[in-house]
């Protein structure tokens, strides 16, 4: 069942984005284990196969900018030739997700994280390192990905700790939802 927000209690509130680039790829590859697989999700992508995850990722760090633009608008999005989205399987069972867009110079990690159920056990290392190989697979000149004040507060750090490197941080508007 997909959740979703209440969209009445949405509004728009300052928040600090930082963007970060890796120009690099990491020398160390990642350890095969055999309870961890991924898996492209067959185009086309609906919606609310989409949002199911996203949503279950992004729920409690306020991810709604895809919940509330149209399904075509946003199955255009994920549905484009340049974007790939990818399920994260721990014994077989979905834990996350990662979605990739691919420009010309630079490959963007667009979204990833763990569904709830998943955070605390050890595995969010191991998906980044793996999201990162992912997106140099693509053969970029670089990688981007960005993070804000509303993610965890730990993913700045995590992030600089596995390469990348901050370009800029900016005070854009995003939407949130009302606390009661």
């Amino acid at each position: 069942m997909l959740l979703s927000p209440d969209i009445s209690r949405i509004v728009l509130t300052p928040i600090a984005t930082t963007f970060l680039e890796m120009h690099q790829p990491p020398g160390e590859k990642l350890k095969w284990r055999p309870d961890i697989s991924f898996q492209l999700l067959p185009k086309p992508v609906s919606a609310s196969d989409y949002r199911h995850y996203y949503y279950g990722v992004g729920a409690e760090w306020n991810w709604l900018d895809r919940m509330v633009i149209p399904d075509e608008e946003l199955e255009q999005k994920i549905n484009a030739d340049n974007t790939e989205i990818y399920i994260f399987y721990v014994n077989n069972e979905p834990a996350g997700f990662a979605e990739f867009v691919k420009e010309i110079d630079f490959t963007e990690i667009q979204y990833f994280g763990l569904l709830p159920s998943f955070v605390g056990k050890g595995l969010g290392n191991y998906f980044l390192h793996w999201v990162i190989q992912q997106a140099w697979s693509y053969h970029p000149q670089w990688i981007q990905l960005n993070t804000c004040t509303l993610d965890h507060p730990n993913a700045l750090p995590v992030y600089t700790k596995a390469g990348f490197e901050i370009v800029r941080t900016e005070i854009q508007q995003r939407r949130i939802l009302k606390k009661d």
